[in-house]
Formats: structure tokens, C-alpha cells, sequence
């Protein structure tokens, strides 16, 4: 395959007896991770299986999952799978209290961290404790708050197409939506932000420019405050997730960009509008659903478990803002201490150079000055920049996907996700980085959604993935914003032509490549 500048990058498996077995790629490793990020990490399901191969491996830095097959049968989540449903939700109402203040005192202790206290030979010994603290509160927050929503909303929308027909799935995936979270939120708040742009000719020069306003007028002032206030609660986003990125904070270019989208489109297009739209259309189904409990045991149970099944956006996507990208931006702190000290001493040119460094080599540096050298250092960082301009392939090994191009009036399968149909131009993305050239009412063709993506939802007309699932990120958010989504193609990115008129069937799960 081949990247945005037209180089071939080799997807290859560590070894032939790998081409036997397939390799999903994980939605929750979209983008390639550092050698140092990679290094340091414990990856969870490792375990070798019965042939001796494990249960994830990594490929140019992008994480890959061992399955059955592809596409996937099964509703529920391989973590899910065996697991028993929790008797109630209790640990899902109080999660925030549970563990929030863990995650605080982890950040805290992190961020309190100064390299030059480390006494020599100790630096193996900081390193890990501090990751195995880190690792210890994610750890928490995924087993006793994400893992159980998950759990009760897979099984909720599987029992639901069970007992209704899977003709009616995204009803019942309609029922777990309408809740707000950090990431609608986050969208509101950039909104406002271009409706106060909208109404200043000075504020949008500004913003065109890449820039904040820095005069006194009235709605540069207000914008000032606006924006303050917005990176104070939204700030510590990552938009790769990546620890080697900067966040919003550090560089604004990304939310002022969105701001300036938002600027262009008409008052309808508010976030809150659809929110409010899916809260209805919701409540609506709460009462069908509840109507039909009465003459019905296996409804009952479906009415039962729905409000625990309904903390799945509100949890999904406020962890990955309150605990994992909180604790992501302090772990990046640390880092980038580590490298200016590192600096001052000349052992390395920027302090981020550290990120390059595999662990035992930035070990090695720490202790003893061994330096990998300034060739292999700029080798490294010109092939990360490769890779992530590189879509992954969705399936390695056993069931791999072709590349090809769909020409007009093929149709590409993948997941029903969000329901309706919409047919607009697809804009096929390769990085989050490349996403304020989209357009209102563009279909966003891309590999995988994070929560940084959140904000396009509200300017594109309909979005398709190439992995993911009916309770991903992308599914749940574009449910939010009341557009439709197909999950699951595999390879949509390879098959769509940028640029065609496409129309997206999210109740099918089908995505037409139109005529010119």
C-alpha cells in the first residue's frame, strides 16, 4: 500500500506462521505509536495461544488484535466475550467519584516528577514504578467503568435485534443515545465560539490567519474569553492520542481551525440541535419499549437493563477525556522533561527526540550516554511521519482485503451503525490533521474515529469506517449528531474514491458509489 506521498509501506507480519491466523487492527490504536510509547506500554491479551502465537502483536506501530475471522460474528467485544452481566449499575452511577480521584492523584504524583532527583542506576526503577501506577488507574477505570457499560450496551442491542428482528438494530442502538458527554460538550463549546466569529469580521480575520484576535474590541474580547475557557475544560486533547503530539493547549491551530468551519455554516447545524433530536426520538422509543413490557418477559428484561445499557456514551466517551488524555498529558510532561534535561546536557538536539528512543535505549542514555545516534534518530522520526500519513490495513494474515477502487454503482458492506440515508461527496482522510479540509455536508471516509474527531461531526453530512464497531466511538457520536454511519468496511478507504458522489445507507450498512 501506499501513503499520502505516494511511498509503498509494507504491512508485514513478524513471521509466515502469522499469515495463518487473522489480525484485526485495533480501533484503540489509530494512529502509530513512538518507539518509546511502544517500549513502555504492557499490552493486555498478549498471551501466547495454543500455537504459540500471541494475542496482539504491532506492525509499524499500529496494534493488531488476533481473531477468528473477519468480518466479526459476534456482537459482543473479544475482551467481552465469557464475561457475566453485572447485577446492576451501580459502579457505573458513581464511577466518576470511584475513579477520578485516583486519576488525580496519579496525575498529581507525575507531574510533581523532576528528572534531576533521580539518583544514578535509579532510573529503571522510576521509570517502572511510575508506569505501573500509571497502568494500574487505567487499568481501574477500563475494568470497573468502561468494560461493564460496554458490556450491558452490547448486550443490550444484541438481545434487542434478537427479539425485534435485526431489521430494527438501529432502533435499539437509538435507545443508549441522547445523553450528554465531554464530547458534545466539546462541540457546543467551539460552536459558540464560531457563532461569536460569525457575527466579527475582525475575529474571522484573525482566525483566518491561524491566529486568536488580539484586539479590544468587544467580540474579540469575548472570543478571547471564549476560547480561554474552552481550552481550560477541553484543552488537554490529543488528537492522535499519542504522546509525541501536542495537545490543543500547546498548539490551538486544530480548534481554531474547527472554530473557522463552524463559522461558515447556518444555525441549524448546532450541535445541541441534534442532540436534542436524538433525546426525543429516544424518549419516544422508551415509551414503545415500555409499552410493550407489559405482554412481554423477554421485553421486560430489555426495559430492565436499558438504563445501565445507557451509560455507555456518557462513559466511553468522558473517560477518554478525564482519565486517559488526562493522564496521557501528564506522562507527555514527564517526557519532555526527561528530553530538556537531556538537552541541557547535549545528549540530544530537542527534547522530544526522546519519543525515538526504544525504553532500554533511552535507559541506556539516561545512565551511560549511549546515544543512538543522530542518523538513526531523524531515520526514525521520517518513518513514523510515513507511517501514520498510512492507512493501516484492517485485516492482516488469514481474510487480508484487497486494495481496488469501487466503480460507479458498487456498493461497499460494512456495519449498520447510525440509521438513515444521505448521498453527498466522500472525502476520504488519512489523518485527523488533514480534516479541516472537509466541507459541510462532505461524507467522511476514513479509517478509524477518535473522540478529537467529535467536532467534524457537526459540519459532515455522514461518515464511513474502515474498522470500528456499532458501539465504537464513531457509531456512538454520529448517533449523537443524528447522521448516518457504516462501520466495518475493511477497506472503504481503499474502495472509495475521494471525491465521488456516494450515498450512505447507515440503516443497510451500504455505501453506493454513484455515477459522475
Amino acid at each position: 500500500m501506499s501513503d499520502a506521498a505516494g511511498e509503498s509501506v509494507n504491512f508485514d507480519l513478524p513471521g509466515r506462521e502469522y499469515e495463518q491466523v487473522t489480525w484485526l487492527h485495533n480501533e484503540h490504536g489509530a494512529a502509530s505509536v513512538s518507539p518509546l510509547a511502544l517500549t513502555v506500554r504492557v499490552r493486555r491479551n498478549s498471551e501466547d495461544h495454543q500455537d504459540g502465537l500471541p494475542g496482539s502483536i504491532t506492525v509499524n506501530g499500529y496494534a493488531y488484535n488476533r481473531a477468528d475471522h473477519w468480518p466479526p460474528e459476534s456482537t459482543l467485544s473479544d475482551h467481552l466475550q465469557g464475561e457475566e452481566l453485572p447485577e446492576d449499575d451501580a459502579d457505573l452511577q458513581n464511577w466518576r467519584e470511584r475513579c477520578l480521584p485516583l486519576v488525580e492523584e496519579v496525575c498529581a504524583e507525575i507531574d510533581a516528577f523532576d528528572p534531576g532527583s533521580v539518583p544514578p542506576g535509579g532510573w529503571r526503577k522510576t521509570i517502572e514504578a511510575q508506569q505501573k501506577r500509571i497502568r494500574e488507574v487505567g487499568r481501574y477505570v477500563h475494568d470497573t467503568a468502561v468494560f461493564p457499560a460496554q458490556l450491558f450496551a452490547e448486550t443490550f442491542a444484541k438481545r434487542y435485534a434478537e427479539v425485534f428482528g435485526d431489521e430494527k438494530r438501529t432502533e435499539g442502538l437509538a435507545l443508549l443515545q441522547g445523553f450528554p458527554n465531554v464530547s458534545t460538550g466539546r462541540a457546543a463549546a467551539l460552536w459558540d465560539l464560531g457563532r461569536i466569529a460569525r457575527r466579527s469580521l475582525v475575529v474571522m480575520s484573525a482566525l483566518e490567519s491561524g491566529a486568536l484576535p488580539e484586539g479590544n474590541s468587544a467580540g474579540e474580547v469575548e472570543f478571547r474569553d471564549g476560547f480561554k475557557t474552552a481550552m481550560e475544560l477541553y484543552g488537554l486533547m490529543n488528537p492522535m492520542m499519542m504522546e509525541d503530539r501536542p495537545t490543543w493547549r500547546e498548539d490551538i491551530a486544530m480548534p481554531l481551525g474547527i472554530v473557522r468551519t463552524y463559522a461558515s455554516e447556518d444555525d441549524q447545524r448546532d450541535p445541541r440541535s441534534s442532540e436534542q433530536t436524538a433525546i426525543e426520538f429516544r424518549q419516544m422509543l422508551e415509551v414503545a419499549l415500555a409499552e410493550k413490557a407489559r405482554d412481554s418477559v423477554e421485553v421486560a428484561e430489555l426495559l430492565r437493563i436499558l438504563p445501565y445499557a445507557q451509560h455507555i456514551g456518557p462513559v466511553t466517551e468522558d473517560h477518554n477525556m478525564l482519565a486517559d488524555q488526562r493522564m496521557m498529558e501528564v506522562s507527555r510532561g514527564r517526557w519532555l522533561k526527561v528530553g530538556e534535561m537531556l538537552r541541557s546536557r547535549g545528549a540530544v538536539e530537542r527534547a522530544d527526540d526522546v519519543y525515538f528512543y526504544e525504553l532500554e535505549e533511552l535507559l541506556s542514555l539516561l545512565e551511560d550516554g549511549v546515544s543512538i545516534g543522530s542518523i538513526a534518530l531523524a531515520e526514525r522520526r521520517d518513518r513514523q511521519a510515513q507511517w501514520r500519513l498510512t492507512t493501516p490495513p484492517a485485516v492482516l494474515g488469514k481474510g487480508a482485503l484487497g486494495d481496488g477502487t469501487a466503480n460507479a454503482g458498487d456498493v461497499v458492506i460494512g456495519m449498520a451503525a447510525a440509521a438513515g440515508s444521505y448521498r453527498g461527496r466522500a472525502r476520504v482522510i488519512t489523518s485527523i490533521t488533514e480534516a479541516d479540509t472537509l466541507e459541510e455536508g462532505d461524507v467522511l471516509v476514513c479509517d478509524v474515529t477518535t473522540p478529537a474527531w467529535t467536532p467534524y461531526f457537526a459540519v459532515i453530512g455522514a461518515v464511513v469506517t474502515n474498522i470500528g464497531s456499532v458501539l465504537a466511538h464513531g457509531a456512538i457520536v454520529a448517533r449523537e449528531f443524528g447522521i448516518p454511519a457504516v462501520v466495518a468496511t475493511g477497506n472503504g478507504t481503499s474502495l472509495i474514491p475521494d471525491g465521488a458522489t456516494v450515498t450512505v445507507n447507515g440503516t443497510a450498512g451500504t455505501v453506493t458509489v454513484e455515477p459522475d
